[in-house]
């Protein structure tokens, strides 16, 4: 059953990012999360929104849409875009034992992303990568 998405699609650009984390808020509040959970959502979408944005087309040359829907308490969101294929579920864990100066560059968001959300998934649909996920994940409600 279709849990009826809201989307917004702007440009892939950083300027975007602040009208994808107000249209957010507005899934975060309909889905009653708290001001924690919120700074969480925001740290997530914007790795992904970044991602896309610096990574996903040539600059200027595309778009990104986010989607959400509240069902059952818990907000469901998408992350849409035609550049790249990139499948960040794909991407390896950073070794966190290292020293924060000998990690390389990148990944980090990534890794976030994976461990802050419930249910991350990624498919290849028609030319358009689709991210997937839950929020908040049940094991970090009330931190």
């Amino acid at each position: 059953m279709d849990p009826g998405f809201r989307r917004l699609s702007l440009p892939a650009s950083l300027n975007s990012l602040q009208a994808f984390l107000e249209f957010a808020h507005a899934g975060a509040d309909a889905a009653g999360l708290t001001a924690a959970e919120r700074d969480q959502l925001d740290l997530v979408l914007e790795e992904l929104l970044v991602n896309v944005a610096r990574y996903a087309y040539r600059p200027g040359t595309g778009d990104v849409e986010l989607a959400y829907a509240v069902e059952d308490g818990n907000l469901l969101l998408q992350v849409l875009d035609k550049g790249r294929f990139f499948n960040p579920l794909e991407k390896e864990e950073p070794d966190l034992r290292s020293n924060l100066e000998d990690l390389p560059v990148g990944g980090l968001g990534i890794f976030l992303f994976r461990h802050l959300v419930d249910s991350p998934s990624y498919r290849r649909e028609q030319d358009c990568n689709v991210v997937s996920f839950r929020f908040p994940r049940p094991d970090l409600l009330g931190s």
